[in-house]
């Protein structure tokens, strides 16, 4: 079984937690000298290894042990900073299916149990960032053999094979198979200042997403078990704006995270050793993940970077017309106009789904035009500088049409590099 979208995803959400916080870029600690440095790592021994052998629990304890005779140590404060995000993300993950089953047998969310639930994996990332920030430092280092780990991923009450290959590399470079006795299956990847980075912007896109996500009123998505229960009715949903406030803080959130994203890029590029890479940069060899990397790739993603910041601030819309035509479909006459993200998020309102509209959408730019004015209004705009996101996107989506790479491998890199 290849490598999955979903292997890479949870590598990415379980091995380097970090969150963004109110901080204007990386921060390194550079007061803490090499030789102290090392002197932490010795002090938080028990916690790395507790945490190399997956034993997330010991680990943690390890690390407040370290934190309570020195709160500066920053290796305590790596660790302590990825089982808090372990422990984070597995209580969201039961709280999601909880409240997702609940609905099922209801007829409805748990809105109070949900919004709950989201406050407190929020408030638990600002923590884990705190650590993180502790943490931060030009020659920090930890090795962690993800594949190793014996974690019951699935919540199935036991660690069964599909926990064992979650994080095994099953493909090579070339997508041949790798034999299960091949160590390349199970490697040990050495993370650095660069990652610490890299974790921050990830992380700080997951808390701009809580925000957005926390700001506004779901409850009456409950309308639409109408539909499924066969009342004939055809409500219309309206997602209610709550606190625009979270609007403003997701905003500054998303765009925090655009910096880490380029402050990895940029300490991924300076970087002068090559041992077991995470995210290399083109000089670089050894890396187990079997993505290769160019400069091109590099290039691309401080486009894309730039691409999404002048979205989010505005100064660039989506075209419609450009976003159509990158389906299977191909428009004779595609719908026009802009979608104005950046106004989304500075001017925030209420979102309203006539759901008789949508059941009667066709592949035609009216109606979809139509759609797009009703539930967008004054985000969807008649002209506005275009983004060039869409002709890379293109670009992409030409290469998998002629074999020079698949769509999953594309996938991969996006969430690989942020």
């Amino acid at each position: 079984m290849p490598v999955s979208l979903q292997q890479v995803a949870v590598v990415v959400l379980s091995l380097l937690p970090a969150c963004a916080g109110p901080t204007a870029g990386f921060k390194q600690q550079t007061h803490v000298s090499v030789a102290e440095l090392g002197r932490q790592r010795q002090a938080a021994s028990q916690a790395t290894e507790a945490l190399r052998a997956g034993a997330f629990d010991r680990a943690e304890q390890s690390a407040e042990a370290a934190l309570g005779q020195e709160p500066s140590n920053a290796y305590g404060h790596l660790v302590r900073a990825i089982t808090r995000y372990k422990k984070t993300m597995h209580q969201l993950s039961t709280d999601v299916r909880t409240v997702a089953f609940g609905a099922l047998r209801a007829g409805g969310f748990n809105h109070r149990y949900m919004r709950s639930a989201l406050e407190q994996a929020g408030g638990d990332l600002a923590r884990v960032e705190q650590d993180l920030a502790a943490a931060a430092h030009p020659d920090i280092s930890l090795e962690i053999c993800l594949a190793c780990w014996e974690v019951d991923w699935n919540h199935n009450g036991r660690v069964d094979s599909r926990d064992r290959l979650l994080f095994q590399i099953e493909q090579d470079a070339r997508g041949r198979s790798i034999p299960e006795d091949d160590p390349r299956r199970r490697p040990t990847f050495r993370f650095d200042q660069g990652d610490v980075a890299w974790a921050r912007a990830f992380v700080a896109f997951q808390r701009g997403a809580l925000d957005l996500v926390l700001a506004y009123n779901w409850t009456e998505v409950d309308r639409l078990f109408l539909l499924t229960r066969g009342s004939g009715q055809e409500p219309t949903i309206t997602i209610r704006m709550a606190r625009p406030e979270l609007v403003a803080r997701g905003r500054g959130r998303i765009l925090e995270g655009l910096v880490f994203a380029d402050e990895a890029r940029k300490a991924y590029l300076a970087e002068s050793d090559d041992d077991r890479e995470w995210v290399p940069n083109p000089r670089q060899k050894n890396h187990p993940m079997p993505l290769p990397v160019d400069d091109r790739l590099y290039e691309t993603w401080e486009l894309i970077t730039g691409d999404l910041r002048r979205l989010i601030e505005g100064e660039e819309g989506l075209s419609v017309e450009r976003l159509a035509q990158l389906g299977d479909h191909q428009w004779d006459n595609p719908p026009r106009g802009y979608v104005d993200i950046g106004g989304m998020l500075s001017r925030p309102k209420d979102i309203v789904f006539q759901v008789k509209q949508l059941a009667s959408l066709d592949r035609k730019a009216g109606d979809v035009e139509a759609l797009l004015n009703s539930v967008l209004g004054e985000y969807y705009v008649e002209k506005m500088k275009p983004s060039p996101i869409t002709g890379r996107l293109s670009r992409m989506k030409q290469e998998v049409k002629r074999g020079e790479e698949t769509l999953e491998r594309k996938l991969r890199y996006l969430i690989w590099l942020n």
